[in-house]
């Protein structure tokens, strides 16, 4: 590859990830929002907290969130309207998202529809990866608010929701992804593309429990997820790639 197609590959995969990160993040915000009107708990589903006009909330959306109230709905005593729209962000949109791209991927041959299937398809699938595991066994967000919710335990709660996340992380990455990486392509036996659309979204989604803000248990399945699934996957890349033959397409 020369540097001019690295370049570009590298541009590629940047807008990319601003792409499918802010599809995501969005879809999520509003699948909170969107859930909570049709439960009566807010008048206005478009009206999410959006933030300011800085670097960090264009590029990344660091600002938005859903700007749901959920004491006023644990205190009715409908905690179950709680745990919907608690759920509604990762395992509903992120989750049904992921199901869909990965249908798509399995029957598109399109490159460049190829392409972005499957980076919609990571950030869905590894963004409900940062809530289960990574982020259950704390005492706030999406996953604590659906545990409250519910009435169990997050420790309850933990293995359901993880099962759920490691079957979308099973069928992206070894169905889904070197599927992909043989269409789009065929003649890379290092699968160049799956190994960097790995590093990109199970890194960036890993960043969530690295940071320490949801307690010392998610800062350690954080380091577990970066140092050891993000290589495993990477390896089970070969064995994906060399087991499906496919027509060749190109970009």
């Amino acid at each position: 590859m020369t540097i001019e197609r690295s370049l570009r590959f590298g541009v590629a995969v940047f807008l990319s990830m601003l792409l499918a990160h802010m599809f995501n993040y969005f879809l999520h915000e509003y699948a909170h929002s969107f859930m909570a009107w049709v439960l009566q708990r807010k008048e206005n589903p478009f009206a999410l907290h959006y933030g300011s006009a800085s670097i960090d909330n264009i590029l990344l959306q660091q600002q938005i969130d859903e700007d749901v109230d959920y004491e006023p709905i644990f205190a009715s005593g409908r905690g179950w309207q709680a745990a919907l729209i608690a759920a509604a962000g990762p395992l509903l949109a992120n989750g049904g998202t992921a199901l869909v791209c990965h249908r798509m991927i399995m029957r598109c041959v399109h490159p460049r529809a190829l392409w972005w299937l499957v980076w919609i398809d990571a950030f869905s699938t590894f963004n409900v990866w940062s809530y289960a595991p990574l982020r259950v066994l704390t005492s706030h967000g999406d996953m604590a608010l659906l545990a409250r919710g519910l009435g169990v335990s997050v420790w309850v709660l933990f293995p359901f929701v993880t099962s759920f996340a490691g079957w979308l992380v099973w069928r992206f990455a070894c169905h889904a992804l070197p599927l992909a990486q043989k269409r789009l392509y065929p003649g890379d036996a290092r699968t160049m593309f799956s190994m960097v659309v790995l590093a990109v979204s199970v890194g960036f989604f890993s960043i969530s429990g690295l940071l320490g803000s949801y307690g010392s248990l998610c800062a350690v399945l954080g380091i577990v997820s970066f140092f050891l699934v993000m290589p495993a996957l990477m390896a089970a890349q070969q064995a994906g790639a060399s087991r499906r033959p496919v027509a060749p397409e190109t970009l």
